[in-house]
């Protein structure tokens, strides 16, 4: 029966994978979220709520994409590319974005971050443009220079809505892809170029100098810049080997005001402890693992390339996040993907799984299709 709706079959460890973190992460949200609401929206399940569309609208999305083919999405990679960049122009247009502490990263009429969209469609874009200047990427102008200027503008209009983790993503991704697709390590020199941008980006803006002393010393101004940071250090301390227990964490009780978003991933060893902690790093590693093992063994040049990229737009978030939590890094303010609050985060994760299991169905039905032909014929 379920043949006739679905032509691909899903990838059976792929999806396990992102229903349990689907699952744990909406637990976790609902714990960690709760007192918030309660306090603010006179509803303990407000977020918990609206989570669950975000998980029903990202599942849907999931579905679809995973029975539409991929070369599809490459085919027109060029208008998905104008369509992103022209979402991101669109924030930068008065009265179209709507400003959230300071940052202006959502359109104004529609909840929804284009920054999170342009991750794909810079993925998407590379991904057909290692395919068809095949070997020619060995080259300083077509492997290196078209990926850098395609990564500095997407990145750029990022930055200009005065968002910084959103291009630090987009930079990680592309060079990661770069690396992935073998071009000559001697042209990555080129990327100090980018030092005096970052430079730029960072000393510009007040808020995050004091973010960047705040991650070197929190202890300097416990009361402001350092206030989160030394509050998810208490979370993992109390959190122990097990942890306090599921909704029982104390952090989440206002002292960690972002403890749904940004430093869910504190909340988590806090109730989870460090088995907890351990557990999630070691779900989105084999779900990575298995992105870059379906990437790998794609028949074609662009699905090989595009699968890496849609795992790594699930990973490097996720690891910037948990470094985050833990003061490896200064904060950026992304979300952890599906455990933090937000549509944009959970609906676009999603729909690069779903690209990811079509590649995966994909490769399933060409290895098929190679057995049964390489077979030899009993009768004969």
């Amino acid at each position: 029966m379920l043949k006739r709706f679905f032509k691909y079959r899903p990838d059976t460890v792929l999806l396990c994978l992102i229903v349990i973190l689907i699952g744990l992460g909406t637990v976790m949200l609902l714990s960690a979220s709760f007192v918030k609401a309660e306090f603010e929206f006179r509803n303990p399940y407000f977020f918990f709520s609206a989570q669950l569309r975000n998980v029903a609208v990202g599942a849907l999305a999931m579905l679809i994409l995973s029975q539409i083919d991929y070369r599809i999405w490459l085919k027109y990679s060029r208008y998905i590319l104008i369509f992103a960049a022209m979402l991101l122009i669109l924030l930068l247009l008065p009265g179209m974005a709507k400003l959230v502490k300071g940052s202006g990263r959502w359109l104004s009429f529609l909840p929804f971050q284009p920054s999170e969209a342009a991750k794909l469609a810079v993925v998407i874009g590379l991904s057909q443009y290692y395919a068809r200047i095949g070997d020619l990427k060995y080259r300083f102008g077509y492997g290196f220079v078209a990926p850098f200027l395609l990564m500095t503008l997407f990145g750029g209009l990022i930055a200009l809505e005065r968002d910084l983790g959103g291009p630090i993503v987009i930079v990680l991704v592309v060079v990661l892809m770069m690396v992935a697709s073998g071009i000559r390590f001697k042209h990555f020199s080129f990327l100090l170029v980018m030092a005096f941008p970052l430079y730029y980006l960072i000393t510009a803006f007040p808020h995050r100098m004091s973010r960047l002393s705040s991650w070197h010393n929190p202890w300097l101004d416990p009361l402001d810049s350092g206030y989160n940071i030394i509050h998810s250090f208490y979370a993992f301390a109390s959190g122990g080997l097990f942890g306090s227990g599921l909704g029982l964490g104390q952090q989440k009780m206002y002292f960690l005001p972002e403890g749904h978003t940004d430093f869910i991933f504190s909340i988590l060893g806090e109730e989870l402890g460090f088995a907890g902690v351990v557990g999630t790093c070691a779900l989105f590693f084999w779900l990575a693992a298995r992105g870059f093992s379906i990437a790998s063994s794609s028949k074609t040049v662009g699905g090989h390339h595009l699968g890496v990229g849609l795992t790594l737009t699930i990973l490097v978030p996720a690891l910037l996040n948990m470094c985050v939590a833990l003061s490896i890094i200064p904060a950026k303010g992304l979300p952890l993907p599906f455990f933090s609050y937000g549509g944009s985060s959970m609906v676009v994760s999603c729909a690069a799984l779903g690209i990811l299991m079509n590649i995966a169905a994909q490769g399933a039905c060409e290895e098929e299709a190679m057995t049964t032909v390489a077979a030899p014929d009993k009768d004969s």
